[in-house]
C-alpha cells in the first residue's frame, strides 16, 4: 500500500512536472509592464491574402499562392519532398520548362534555394516567395527570366519548418520568457531569450501547440545545426534544450531529409549554387571549403550580390568563412559536399554593424531583445523586391558565360558577304562557315552577333543600362586584327551601347531574346596592308564582351562550358587557356581585298616615291567610283 501511494505520488509529480505553465509575455506597439515589451511599432500579425501585401502572409496563404502558381503555369512543378514530425506536407517547387536540356542542347544546371528553416524568421518565406512570384511573372519578358526558365532547373522550398513557422503564427504577439526565469524576474530579463510564440526557432518533435506547456517548450532541433558537416562542433550543439541543438545525429530530422530530396529534383549533380535564407543580420555568411577556385568565384559572386542590393539603399555584405572552419548548416553542407557556391542570406535589419542601430531600433524602434526578427510590415514589400533583383542575377551568372551563336555581316544592300553559326552535336560544337565573300577596302557593312543569353537590360524609358549595381562596358567591343605580309596590325572598331536589339532595326532583330544580339555599321579601313601576291588579306573579328552579370565570354564555343570540383570546365580565355575568367572570342576571319588598301611592299622615298603613291591611290579610289556606276 505504501509502495503503491509512493508511485501515485511520482506519476502525479511527473504529471505536475510536464503539464506545469508557462509565463507568457506580450510584444506590443508602445506598452511596457511585468509581461510587456514594447518594440516601438505595431507588431506585424500574419495576414490572409495570396498576393504580396504590405505585411506577412498566413502560410495557409503562403502555400496557397504556392499551389496556384503550379497549378496556373506550366512552368512551375510541385513535389511533396518529405513529411515534418506533425505529418505535414513539406513541399518543393521547380521552375524550368520541364525538360533536362538548353535550349543550345545541354545538360541544364540546377540552383536550389531553401526558405523557413528556423520558423520565427517570416522575412525568409516572404523573400523566397517573392522569387517564385517573379519567376512567374517575367516567364514572357523574353529577357532574363524567360532565359532562366529555359535552360536551368531552380528548385524552391518555401517552407521548410512548416511546424514551427505554424506555431510563430498562431502567437504573433506572444513568446514565453527566457529559460531560468520566474515571475520575480525583470522585463528585460524575462525577453531576453523567448523560446516559444513567436520566438521559436526549432522545429518540433516531442512538442505540443499549447504555448503556456512548460515542458516542452525548450524541445526541438535547430535544422540549421543538423548537417553532416561540422556536426557537433559547437557548443551547445549536442544539448538538448540549446538553442542550436543539432539533434541526435546529422540529417536526423525530416525537414533535413526533406532538404536533401529537394536537391535531387536538381538533379543533385547538375547544382551549380544554393542558398538557405534566413534573418537577422543583412549579411552574407559564405563557406570556405579548401577549393580556391570555388571560393574566388563565390566570393566575387558575394560581391556582385552585394552591389546588386547596395544599388538599392541596402548593404548586404559577405562575411567569408576562414578556409576549413564552420558550422553544420546547409550552406556549409552543401559548399563542402557538391562544392558549389553557396551561402546563408540573411535578411535586415542589421545587427548593429557599421554604426546602424540594432534590430528593430533600425526602423526607429525601440530596439527591444529579439525585435529584428519582428520587421514592420511596411517594410518587406520593399525587402522583397530588393532580394528578387539580387538572387535573379546569382541565378543568371550560375547558368554560364555566354558564348557566341552566330556572325554575319552584309553589305550595305543587305547582301550577305559573310556568315557563321555554332551547331551543337553530341556535346561539343563545331563552326559552320555558310558564307565567305571577299569585302572591299572603303565599302560599309552591316556586323550582326547573336549570343546565347541576352546580355543587357533596359530601364523603363527602353535604354540600356546596368543590371543594379554592376559595371559592365555596355557597348559592344570588336576589333579587327591580321597580319597583310608586313606585321601584325589591329584596328578597333566604334560602337555603340545602342547596338543592342530589342526590336527589328534595318531588318536586323535579336535572336531569341531582348538584347541577346546586337548590329553595328563598319568600313573596312584603307590603312590595312595587303599581300602584294594575293592582293587580299585575312582578318579575324575579335569579340570582347561581357554579359550583364560581368562574366566574359567562352572565346571557345567549340567546347561546352560545364561546371565540376568547384570551377568551370572548358571556359576558355583569348589564348585559348581553360579557366575562370573567359575572354575575346577569335573564331571569324574574313577576307579582304587591296582595292583601296596600302600595299605592304615599301615604296621609294623621295618625291618621285611620293608622287607615285597618290597616283595608285587616285586610280583606285577612280576604280572604286567606275564600278559602283555600272
Amino acid at each position: 500500500m505504501v509502495r503503491v501511494t509512493l508511485s501515485l505520488i511520482g506519476i502525479a509529480l511527473l504529471l505536475s512536472s510536464s503539464s506545469a505553465s508557462a509565463e507568457v509575455l506580450t510584444y506590443t506597439e508602445n506598452t511596457n509592464s511585468s509581461n510587456e515589451l514594447a518594440i516601438g511599432y505595431p507588431v506585424p500579425e500574419p495576414i490572409n491574402s495570396l498576393a504580396a501585401v504590405d505585411g506577412f502572409r498566413s502560410y495557409d496563404s503562403l502555400h496557397s499562392q504556392h499551389q496556384s502558381l503550379a497549378i496556373n503555369h506550366a512552368e512551375v512543378r510541385s513535389s511533396i519532398v518529405g513529411q515534418t514530425h506533425n505529418n505535414r506536407d513539406i513541399f518543393a517547387y521547380r521552375f524550368g520548362d520541364g525538360d533536362t536540356q538548353t535550349i543550345g542542347g545541354q545538360r541544364e544546371p540546377a540552383f536550389l534555394i531553401n526558405g523557413g528553416i528556423h520558423a520565427r524568421e517570416w522575412q525568409s518565406p516572404e523573400a523566397v516567395t517573392e522569387l517564385m512570384e517573379q519567376l512567374v511573372e517575367g516567364k514572357n519578358d523574353q529577357g532574363t527570366v524567360q532565359y532562366l526558365l529555359e535552360n536551368t532547373n531552380t528548385v524552391i522550398i518555401p517552407v521548410l519548418n512548416i511546424d514551427g513557422f505554424l506555431q510563430t503564427q498562431r502567437f504573433p504577439t506572444q513568446v514565453t520568457q527566457t529559460p531560468g526565469t520566474n515571475a520575480g524576474s525583470t522585463p528585460t530579463q524575462k525577453f531576453a531569450q523567448p523560446r516559444d510564440g513567436r520566438m521559436r526557432r526549432k522545429n518540433m518533435p516531442n512538442v505540443d501547440e499549447v504555448l503556456s506547456t512548460e515542458g516542452d517548450r525548450l524541445n526541438g532541433v535547430d535544422l540549421n545545426r543538423n548537417g553532416e558537416v561540422f556536426f557537433g562542433a559547437q557548443p551547445d550543439n549536442s544539448t538538448p534544450t540549446s538553442l542550436i541543438y543539432g539533434g541526435t545525429s546529422a540529417f536526423s530530422e525530416p525537414e533535413t531529409q526533406a532538404l536533401l530530396q529537394a536537391a535531387k529534383l536538381g538533379p543533385r549533380n547538375r547544382l551549380r549554387f544554393y542558398q538557405d535564407t534566413h534573418s537577422f543580420s543583412r549579411v552574407l555568411f559564405v563557406p570556405q571549403p579548401a577549393n580556391s577556385r570555388r571560393n574566388a568565384i563565390t566570393n566575387s559572386l558575394a560581391g556582385k550580390f552585394q552591389d546588386a542590393t547596395r544599388a538599392q539603399g541596402s548593404d548586404y555584405f559577405p562575411v567569408i568563412s576562414e578556409v576549413g572552419s564552420g558550422i553544420p548548416s546547409t550552406a556549409d553542407y552543401f559548399a563542402y559536399t557538391d562544392l558549389i557556391p553557396t551561402w546563408t542570406l540573411e535578411i535586415e535589419p542589421p545587427m548593429g554593424f557599421a554604426n546602424e542601430p540594432d534590430g528593430g531600433a533600425f526602423y526607429g524602434g525601440t530596439g527591444a531583445s529579439h525585435s529584428g526578427f519582428i520587421l514592420p510590415a511596411s517594410e518587406i514589400a520593399r525587402v522583397r523586391d530588393e532580394l528578387a533583383i539580387g538572387q535573379l542575377l546569382m541565378l543568371y551568372h550560375q547558368a554560364g558565360p555566354a558564348y557566341v551563336t552566330e556572325v554575319k555581316i552584309t553589305d550595305a544592300d543587305g547582301t550577305e558577304v559573310y556568315a557563321a553559326s555554332w551547331q551543337s552535336a553530341s556535346g561539343s560544337r563545331s563552326l559552320s562557315i555558310t558564307t565567305n565573300d571577299t569585302l572591299s577596302a572603303g565599302q560599309q557593312y552591316n556586323l550582326y552577333v547573336s549570343f546565347s543569353k541576352p546580355m543587357r537590360v533596359r530601364n523603363s524609358s527602353g535604354g540600356i543600362v546596368q543590371y543594379s549595381g554592376q559595371s559592365v562596358s555596355l557597348a559592344p567591343s570588336i576589333s579587327l586584327s591580321g597580319n597583310g605580309g608586313s606585321g601584325n596590325f589591329s584596328r578597333v572598331l566604334a560602337t555603340s551601347r545602342s547596338d543592342w536589339l530589342a526590336q527589328e532595326t534595318d531588318g536586323f532583330t535579336f535572336k531569341r531574346y531582348q538584347d541577346d544580339a546586337f548590329r553595328t555599321t563598319f568600313t573596312i579601313p584603307s590603312d590595312i596592308p595587303v599581300s602584294s601576291t594575293t592582293g587580299t588579306t585575312t582578318m579575324n573579328i575579335n569579340l570582347n564582351v561581357q554579359d550583364l552579370a560581368g562574366l566574359s565570354l567562352d572565346a571557345n564555343p567549340a567546347t561546352v562550358v560545364d561546371w565540376a570540383n568547384g570551377a568551370w570546365t572548358n571556359y576558355e580565355d583569348g589564348n585559348g587557356q581553360a579557366g575562370d575568367s573567359g575572354g575575346p572570342d577569335s573564331n571569324y576571319q574574313i577576307k579582304a581585298s587591296n582595292q583601296g588598301l596600302t600595299l605592304s611592299e615599301p615604296q621609294s622615298s623621295g618625291g618621285g616615291g611620293s608622287f607615285n603613291w597618290l597616283l595608285l591611290l587616285l586610280l583606285s579610289g577612280l576604280a572604286v567610283i567606275r564600278k559602283r556606276c555600272q
